[in-house]
């Protein structure tokens, strides 16, 4: 793989990213936040995104050849430090003002995190395999998210129905894809060229 790829891409996660990071601070804006809390919140997560990236590049905290339950073990510990951290901060409480089809609409971006891995494993940089599964479930889950906004700001009849199916397939997409990295890690992440 050419470390062109590698590098554009990660530049489109970036952007994604930093698309996520607007999104969030306009969703703390429509549930009330303070301006202070949505510096902080912005601050840490510019902060979260670069570290993340740097780590990630340079193979500091997590090496290619790691095993598969050990990458998993981490990213399961991460998602639930993130998860307790949000339900025992004053960001919940905001987040609960929050109209259901603005956060839905906001997870609709996956669709754009879907074309970045789908893009990815055009170049090499992860297995084509992958690519097309987180890909394909990333866009259903986007769209769904999406449909289920239109649900609720109409008021149908099925919004509730839409918004678990949406985010039933959301939560199956992240199981199922970092379950599927347990393989992978077998083996170097990347190929230096």
């Amino acid at each position: 793989m050419e470390s062109i790829y590698y590098y554009n891409t990660s530049i489109w996660t970036i952007a994604v990213n930093g698309s996520f990071l607007l999104s969030a601070l306009w969703l703390l804006k429509k549930g009330g936040a303070s301006s202070t809390l949505r510096t902080i919140f912005g601050a840490i997560s510019v902060l979260w995104i670069i570290l993340i990236n740097y780590v990630t590049m340079n193979k500091l905290l997590i090496p290619a050849d790691i095993s598969g339950g050990v990458f998993y073990a981490i990213t399961l510990g991460a998602a639930v430090l993130v998860l307790l951290f949000f339900y025992s901060s004053s960001i919940k409480k905001v987040f609960d003002n929050v109209k259901q089809e603005d956060i839905q609409w906001v997870h609709g971006i996956r669709v754009f995190v879907a074309s970045g891995f789908l893009m990815e494993g055009v170049v090499g940089v992860i297995p084509g395999w992958f690519s097309i599964m987180d890909g394909y479930l990333h866009v259903t889950s986007g769209f769904l998210a999406l449909i289920a906004a239109i649900a609720v700001l109409k008021n149908q009849q099925n919004k509730k129905t839409m918004l678990w199916l949406a985010n039933l397939v959301g939560l199956i997409d992240i199981v199922i894809i970092v379950t599927s990295i347990i393989p992978r890690l077998s083996r170097p992440l990347m190929v230096d060229s």
